[in-house]
């Protein structure tokens, strides 16, 4: 990953990391990343050829609101996954990048929900992916606070330890992915999916929460 870290995105070290009250969820860490699971599916058993599912698993920990008239759920929780898929023999600004945002309307406290996201299986055959992406990383959005993959010292946030790949643990390779894929990511706009833009038959939706309708899936 060593490539990735020569157009990293400027360093935030310096910013000061929101304080919270003793004992309270800073709010840049209400929300946090479980896991993040990767499969094949043949959707509906007869797509030609079969689709490749991300699974985002969401933990909320607690309402960074302190006017919530409800502290026990927290509203408009935006989910942006990427993922990244090398090519043998090319540079990295010529890899393969998708990315896709959902918003959950609203989670409940302590009760983690599954978010999915989804490539067609086409575009799969066509790029040649893989199930697992070389590179992936699952950012959080909560009542417009970004929600922390790194502190303030530049190490990984324990609880965020699974938002993304063990490649990108390092601070430096973070950046550096993170710049390509906001570029990369770009050329492939719309084609991985969140499910509600997905004619879905799979029994994903008692793991799911209720979004927030978007007509796009990616920006």
């Amino acid at each position: 990953m060593a490539a990735l870290s020569l157009l990293a995105a400027p360093s935030l070290l310096g910013q000061a990391a929101p304080v919270a009250a003793p004992g309270a969820v800073p709010p840049d860490r209400s929300v946090v990343i479980k896991d993040v699971k990767f499969a094949q599916t043949r959707l509906n058993g007869m797509a030609t050829n079969p689709w490749n599912r991300v699974e985002v698993v969401v933990d909320p920990k607690a309402n960074p609101d302190p006017k919530a008239l409800n502290k026990r759920w927290v509203d408009k929780v935006k989910v942006t996954a990427t993922l990244v898929f090398k090519i043998a023999g090319k540079p990295a600004e010529e890899w393969n990048y998708y990315r896709s945002t959902a918003t959950v309307l609203t989670l409940e406290v302590n009760s983690p929900r599954s978010v999915f996201f989804y490539l067609p299986g086409d575009v799969v055959k066509r790029d040649n992916l893989r199930k697992d992406p070389d590179h992936f990383f699952v950012e959080l959005e909560v009542a417009g606070t970004q929600q922390a993959l790194f502190d303030a010292r530049g190490a990984l946030v324990a609880d965020q330890k699974n938002a993304l790949s063990r490649t990108l643990v390092s601070k430096a390779d973070f950046d550096g992915a993170k710049g390509f894929a906001d570029r990369g990511s770009m050329l492939n706009a719309g084609i991985l999916r969140p499910q509600y833009l997905v004619d879905i038959v799979e029994d994903v939706a008692r793991f799911s929460p209720e979004f927030v309708r978007e007509d796009v899936s990616s920006r």
